[in-house]
């Protein structure tokens, strides 16, 4: 039988590679399966491991962010597989996603063999308890992010070898959203409220019912949703942080907003991503960067300072386009004129900041902002090595969750009051009454959750993929007239969608590892 409990923490240790028979080897081999579990610093480790495992939009550096899927961004690589996603240039055999596939299984594999060793474990009680919580949930959050994208998946909920496994089908839906449910009810039962500072970063009871209504929201059951993100803000264990221009700097880290995160370069994750190498432009860093660009169509919904669309605010001048907005533009955009790392910032084709063409040029004019360093060394960059942690949920969040729940459920004044808290912390006016919709609210999270991995699924809960996923993609062209600097809207890129696209193919990587006789069945329209 493989053995999934390999211990591949050691690989922060010793730098060493692993493989499933790792604990039968070299100098590692003292540690045998029966020594791992009875011993509670091995045992750390391994869910230590668990949660280095986890994937974030952090991890995404380096290749597309999911945000360049949607009107968010436009990847400034032609040749990455979110142009094949774009124009529906893709099939099974592109295996989209594979990587979230096999590391969700690879995630869930490592909470089962925990689960089960955990009863036996050398450890007391309340560690056990405590443990098997935070493998519940990580568990759960493996398995939402496949379903995410997958839809139905075939549930391993307990130690298999890997040709067991290929008899295992894809659940029914209903099983599939009743496993992850459970998961995530059992996790916030066992959990502790909180942590001291030397555990800071791992799975507590808020987080759990924090995701769960993520989760039913997207599943569109609202008052649930509801439920579970107003046990969390009533929780007061958590605050919105005051200044959106720094929330995601390295020194403010496990600030009071955040949820849950992935501590990168701590005890428990021992990682590092790449997003401040590769997400800023080339003349920061030397080589081809920039590939995340913010897109024209996210520019436009961040309002005038007045609450006014650009295209309703008097505060708007085609000279000067950038002026006046709504503060979380700064923190989210880099844009021609911008200070970053002490220059101001040229976004016109073909400056030192902007390529003419080819890598390093952006196809919208514009770079992201939002999540970097403004700190950041590219000089003495220790091996492409990024640390600041990577939110996976936070309280502005579960606001708008509870916000959208609610109007869903003709509650549209608690809607509106959490919406407006969300603008008060960003220094914007609030949205009265009489001018609250629905679309306001979906502009909101437009602007507030900008790049942090949800749009794409918020788009798919609205049923909007025609307009916001196949629709067209702007930038802004910039020239120097003879009276300065000239902005005009360009259309960059015609994006395509049909039906089918709402969940992305099984990989054909995948359905080829099952025998003849146990298909793993592909997504409808997909064959």
């Amino acid at each position: 039988m493989k053995r999934y409990f390999i211990l591949i923490c050691f690989l922060s240790v010793f730098g060493a590679s692993c493989s499933d028979n790792i604990l039968d080897r070299g100098p590692l081999d003292k540690y045998s399966e029966q020594n791992v579990w009875k011993d509670s610093t091995l045992i750390n480790l391994y869910l230590g491991n668990i949660y280095a495992g986890m994937l974030t939009t952090y991890d995404e550096g380096g290749s597309f962010l999911m945000a360049c899927l949607t009107d968010e961004a436009e990847s400034a690589r032609t040749f990455h597989t979110s142009q094949q996603v774009n124009l529906g240039q893709y099939n099974p055999s592109n295996n989209i996603y594979s990587e979230y596939w096999t590391t969700c299984y690879q995630q869930a594999r490592k909470c089962n063999m925990l689960l089960e060793r955990l009863p036996g474990a050398a450890i007391s009680e309340g560690l056990k308890q405590r443990m098997t919580g935070e493998a519940r949930l990580l568990r759960a959050l493996a398995y939402m992010q496949l379903y995410d994208r997958f839809g139905r998946f075939p549930i391993i909920s307990k130690v298999m070898t890997l040709d067991d496994e290929t008899t295992v089908p894809r659940a029914k839906e209903e099983d599939c959203v009743k496993f992850i449910l459970t998961d995530f009810d059992e996790a916030a039962k066992l959990l502790p409220l909180s942590y001291n500072a030397a555990n800071l970063g791992r799975a507590t009871s808020w987080a759990a019912l924090a995701l769960k209504s993520r989760f039913l929201l997207n599943q569109r059951r609202d008052a649930e949703a509801a439920e579970a993100a107003l046990a969390v803000i009533n929780s007061k264990q958590y605050d919105l942080f005051p200044d959106f221009m720094t929330l995601f700097n390295p020194e403010n880290d496990n600030n009071k907003e955040i949820i849950f995160d992935k501590q990168y370069a701590s005890g428990i994750s021992g990682q590092s991503h790449s997003l401040d190498t590769y997400e800023t432009s080339t003349f920061f860093t030397g080589f081809a960067s920039g590939i995340t660009c913010p897109t024209q169509n996210l520019v436009d919904a961040f309002e005038m300072k007045d609450g006014l669309a650009w295209d309703k605010s008097p505060l708007y001048s085609a000279a000067k386009p950038y002026d006046n907005r709504d503060p979380r533009f700064y923190a989210t955009v880099m844009y021609d004129g911008c200070q970053w790392m002490g220059e101001k910032v040229d976004m016109k084709k073909g400056s030192k900041f902007n390529r003419a063409s080819g890598s390093g040029s952006s196809p919208t004019n514009y770079f992201l902002r939002k999540f970097l360093n403004p700190k950041y060394d590219h000089k003495n960059t220790n091996g492409n090595a990024n640390f600041q942690n990577c939110a996976i949920i936070r309280l502005a969040e579960v606001y708008l969750i509870y916000a959208e729940a609610k109007w869903n459920l003709g509650a549209t004044e608690d809607a509106r009051m959490y919406v407006n808290k969300l603008r008060t912390r960003a220094g914007m006016p609030n949205i009265a009454a009489a001018d609250f919709t629905f679309a306001k609210l979906q502009n909101e999270r437009f602007v507030e959750l900008a790049m942090e991995g949800q749009r794409w699924f918020d788009i798919r809960r609205w049923k909007a993929g025609p307009a916001k996923l196949g629709g067209v993609i702007t930038g802004m062209d910039i020239v120097d007239g003879p009276g300065g600097r000239v902005y005009n809207r360009i259309n960059v890129e015609t994006r395509v969608f049909a039906e089918k696209m709402y969940l992305f193919p099984v990989p054909l990587s995948e359905i080829n590892r099952y025998p003849a006789g146990t298909p793993l069945d592909q997504n409808p329209l997909w064959n």
